[in-house]
């Protein structure tokens, strides 16, 4: 199914003005070239050597190499993915930890590409394009990759370890820097279309890019448009994800009884022929006007279909609604594209240059119909007992009530407005300026100066949300409703709305998000003296950067009476109380604007020590240092201290250790309360998910049991519920927020490695070439949030955080429970400076190449070997200062970007002669544990194809065939999404692509 049409308008204005700025460019250059005197023949006949500038360094000398743990990867490794965008490929890296991507539906990003290095989080990997920062698409920071031009792509590098230094805020894993084509000549097209092995979820791409040399080369200027779609899948179209996504909360509508005014228990076990159920659990409707209970699913009767036969398994376990069918696979895309640059040399000592990046998309993300749910007045409905549409079986469980008159609780999925669908649309543009050019008269000292200025407009359109007093009004009218709107609301069993009825109570809401971003940076770098081992070079500038941000919600969207929660000692929230919303569907938000803004000033020198010594050829000391004045935390400070040591031509180490800082973001100072619904997993008798008071619980079955009930009595679950208690669902009503009072996060690495070549002259081993690193990264002051799952947890002693089973323990001071129904009703999921993160390892690499008439076989080629090998040491997390560090090393849990193998491999082998060349690729994700449980999962392999012909010499055909073997993903319970995580295992199955390149 395609996604919505693009909005062709808003897309042709900008356009336009792209056009507009690359003919003007080009009209400048005429111009320039025009008033221009000819070159002398010395100037035409010098030729110079460009200066390497390398990512993670701010100095640039012709053999300067990383001293930082760097990867490579070009053009051709992302077509040999066949994919549409670019985090394909970085996420097959076993550098980075897939986050939010195509596949991420619930949760999502709506369509965004953010990358994750290390997996210390997407905000803490800065995303630089040529060097330069790219415009945030969110409020923490984090950038959406999807903005960045494909086509122009010429190599990303990647490094690991702290780069603040070099660039600022941000760095603390490593940095993407994504290097453009910005001096291409010439013309290309380029073409492709791709598609899975099921016939769905088509992908197309299209490109034109110009470029040329004006004034007698002086000058550049290129252009490139490009288009790109993505189809979406459901989780319906493949056996895998078809019965997922369980719920407590069905459109057949069910009640838990207030425990303070319970049916009768003598009742309950007599109606459903079950002496040990218990009357305090979720009871749902049948459409036959009988009732039927969640627990171990008693008569349960089915109206039909996937959707409720998933996980309704009388005898067997549980009712839950089966909402996977509903939810995407896939999201669509939906991508225009435009960049535009340039570059004149006005003098010897002046160049300007400028470029345009422009980008909108739309895409979307869709879930199950709105759920309305919960034990607090703000998540679910209120019937009263005078209800007409409430059926006879219904009204004799009521009137065994020692309040026979009372309300009861409803909870409500509205299927008859169709799904939640949230379409998103980015229009982003960014615009630099600059001059740079040497310092004539001082030694070789060039400098660099530019403005860059980059938006964000973000729109989201919310379509089947409900109106909760609407629906509140029509279970109170004493007729039904049915003076409301036509035919009224049986909420009881699945409910048939009258367009009259969908119209009363369905809303649509938008919501907008803008984000910009200021830069301003001037810098020079050159070399202060010479000394015995060589030059000694200095870099230096000044930055000035500014962020706004603004999200307007909806006005149906905002939260009714939130209480900002109070920050207690370690940052870990002790009250507050949820806000509601008129709206049910997509969480209730409230309205954000903030702004941040810096003053850096940074150094850096590189200092050879020695030189032209027995096994010290070349050895060298990089130090950088940067100091920062934020707006928001005052002063900070970052350094670097590297080595770049050559014991021979072949044989190179390196390492360092760097600080690195990261200012806390707009969103993580300045997000106001929302409510939100955490998920806690289905509750286990073995594992650690699900409420620890559910008398199911390997907490209430354990060792420790006594103390477990006991702390539940102290949270407030009745003694007459105690002993009966069960939690149906596996969300909870939470809250989100931001925290003014943060600090900045410190980060100190370590990294050390090898870089050899072959020194053998030997056609099997000439063209051999490998490099092992090691790094260990330790950030302090943490700013996260404490999961609703990890607070239970942490509150029952789960990892013991809690020995003495205190109510008042930090983890315990997190959530509340309902005084009514005991089940938790607000866990604080609010931002605080919380503890330690670490992680370590080793990455490998190794190249090979050869050709084989030189190895004594037919002359039939060269063929190459690339392996890139990530071995994942240690991975731990303190979730608060004092608490124990869990080991997250070679496990999986039900959260994108927590997926952390111990081995993860990217290997391809090419061959290639004259007009053809083929390709295969192999993915390796390491055996992991799902966290918190015995379940193991496998490794798995994926093996891809590729390869391509030269038709003429100006047109190329190539192929891909990914997921040769149509593997399933890994499944497992509770997975991310879809029984599995989607960013780690390959979801859609064997796909073709096909795409043509004409280069003129």
């Amino acid at each position: 199914m395609n996604v919505h049409k693009f909005r062709n308008g808003l897309l042709g204005s900008t356009m336009i003005a792209g056009l507009t700025v690359a003919a003007a460019s080009l009209a400048l250059a005429s111009a320039a070239q025009a008033q221009s005197a000819p070159q002398s023949q010395s100037q035409e006949e010098a030729t110079t050597i460009d200066d390497i500038v390398v990512t993670g360094s701010r100095i640039a000398r012709q053999d300067y190499a990383s001293t930082s743990p760097i990867v490579t990867v070009n053009a051709e490794d992302f077509q040999a993915t066949g994919s549409v965008t670019l985090d394909t490929l970085i996420n097959d890296l076993p550098q980075f930890v897939p986050s939010i991507n195509s596949t991420s539906n619930n949760p999502s990003n709506g369509g965004q590409a953010n990358i994750n290095l290390r997996g210390l989080g997407t905000q803490r990997t800065l995303v630089l394009m040529n060097g330069r920062r790219v415009i945030p698409s969110n409020s923490d920071g984090t950038v959406d990759i999807n903005i960045i031009p494909t086509s122009l792509i010429k190599n990303v590098e990647v490094i690991s370890g702290g780069a603040s230094a070099a660039y600022g805020s941000d760095a603390l894993a490593g940095v993407a820097n994504f290097i453009l084509n910005d001096s291409f000549t010439g013309v290309q097209i380029d073409a492709q279309y791709g598609v899975t092995e099921e016939g769905d979820g088509a992908t197309e791409s299209y490109s034109l890019t110009l470029g040329g040399d004006v004034a007698d080369g002086r000058g550049n200027v290129v252009l490139s448009l490009g288009r790109s779609t993505r189809e979406q899948i459901f989780n319906r179209d493949r056996a895998f994800s078809s019965i997922s996504g369980p719920s407590g909360t069905s459109p057949l509508g069910s009640t838990v009884f207030d425990s303070t005014n319970l049916p009768s228990l003598t009742l309950v076990r007599s109606y459903f022929s079950d002496a040990t159920l218990t009357n305090t659990g979720a009871f749902g409707f049948n459409n036959n006007n009988t009732l039927f209970s969640y627990v171990r699913t008693r008569n349960f009767v089915s109206p039909g279909g996937i959707d409720y036969d998933g996980f309704a398994r009388p005898g067997v376990g549980d009712y839950v609604y089966n909402t996977g069918p509903l939810n995407l696979l896939q999201l669509g895309l939906d991508r225009w594209n435009a960049y535009a640059g340039g570059n004149f040399e006005l003098n010897a000592a002046a160049e300007v240059y400028g470029s345009l990046l422009f980008t909108e998309y739309e895409s979307a993300n869709e879930l199950a119909a709105s759920p309305a749910a919960g034990n607090v007045p703000a998540t679910g409905f209120r019937v009263p007992s005078t209800n007409p549409f409430i059926p006879a079986d219904l009204r004799s469980f009521l009137l065994s009530r020692p309040n026979p008159t009372g309300s009861f609780l409803l909870n409500k999925r509205f299927n008859a407005l169709g799904g939640r669908r949230a379409t998103e649309n980015y229009n982003v543009y960014q615009g630099t300026v600059g001059v740079r050019g040497d310092l004539v008269g001082l030694r070789d000292w060039s400098y660099d100066a530019y403005a860059q200025y980059g938006r964000d407009l973000r729109t989201s359109v919310q379509t089947g949300n409900v109106s909760r007093s609407s629906v509140q009004r029509l279970l109170d009218a004493p007729d039904g409703g049915a003076s409301l709107c036509a035919g009224g609301f049986d909420p009881f069993g699945e409910t048939a709305l009258s367009p009259a009825c969908v119209t009363y109570i369905g809303r649509t809401a938008q919501n907008v998000t803008e984000q910009e971003q200021t830069v301003v940076e001037a810098s020079l770098q050159g070399s202060l003296l010479e000394l015995p081992a060589g030059d000694l070079r200095f870099a230096g500038g000044i930055q000035y950067r500014q962020d706004t941000f603004a999200f307007r919600p909806d006005a149906s969207l905002a939260q009714t009476n939130p209480v900002t929660p109070h920050l207690g000692a370690g940052g870990l929230a002790d009250g507050g109380n949820i806000g509601g919303s008129e709206i049910a569907g997509f969480n209730p938000s409230q309205p954000l604007r903030g702004e941040t803004n810096s003053t850096e000033f940074f150094l850096e020198l590189l200092v050879p020590l020695l030189s032209d010594l027995p096994f010290i050829q070349q050895l060298d000391l990089n130090l950088g240092y940067r100091t920062s004045d934020y707006s928001t935390v005052g002063w900070v400070s970052a350094y670097k201290a590297d080595v770049d040591w050559e014991i021979f031509d072949n044989l190179r180490a390196r390492g360092g250790v760097q600080r690195a800082v990261r200012a806390p973001s707009i969103g993580e100072l300045f997000a106001p309360v929302n409510t939100s619904f955490p998920s806690v997993g289905a509750v286990s008798g073995t594992g650690r998910s699900g409420d620890p008071c559910d008398i199911r619980s390997s907490y209430r079955l354990g060792p420790n049991a006594a103390q477990v009930r006991a702390l539940c009595l102290a949270q407030g679950i009745s003694a007459a519920a105690i002993d009966a208690y069960v939690f149906t669902n596996n969300q909870v009503p939470g809250i989100t927020g931001g925290n003014p009072n943060l600090e900045e996060e410190t980060s100190d690495s370590f990294t050390a490695g090898l870089v050899i070549t072959s020194p053998y002259t030997n056609p099997w081993i000439s063209g051999l070439s490998a490099s092992i690193d090691y790094y260990n990264i330790e950030i302090e002051n943490v700013i996260g949030t404490i999961g609703a799952s990890a607070q239970l947890q942490g509150c029952f002693n789960a990892q013991g955080q809690n020995p003495t089973y205190s109510p008042t323990n930090g983890y315990c001071s997190l959530f509340d429970r309902d005084p009514l129904s005991g089940n938790v009703n607000q866990a604080r999921e609010v931002n605080a400076n919380l503890a330690t993160l670490k992680t370590s390892g080793v990455d490998a690499q190794v190249d090979w190449n050869f050709v084989l008439a030189d190895i004594g076989m037919p002359d039939w080629g060269n063929v190459s070997f690339n392996l890139v090998l990530g071995w994942l040491e240690n991975r731990e997390r303190q979730d608060a200062p004092g608490g124990p560090f869990i080991n997250r090393t070679g496990t999986i849990d039900s959260v994108f970007g927590n997926t952390f193998p111990e081995w993860k491999s990217l290997s391809s082998v090419n061959w290639s002669m004259g007009r053809y060349a083929l390709g295969a690729r192999w993915r390796h994700v390491g055996e992991l544990d799902q966290f918190g449980t015995a379940v193991q999962l496998d490794s798995v392999n994926y093996f891809d194809l590729n390869g391509s012909v030269d038709l003429t010499e100006s047109v190329s055909l190539r192929f891909t065939v990914n997921n040769l073997t149509n593997e399933d993903p890994i499944v497992y319970s509770p997975g991310v999404q879809a029984n599995t995580d989607p960013s780690t295992y390959d979801t859609l199955g064997r796909r073709y692509s096909v795409g043509l390149t004409a280069k003129f």
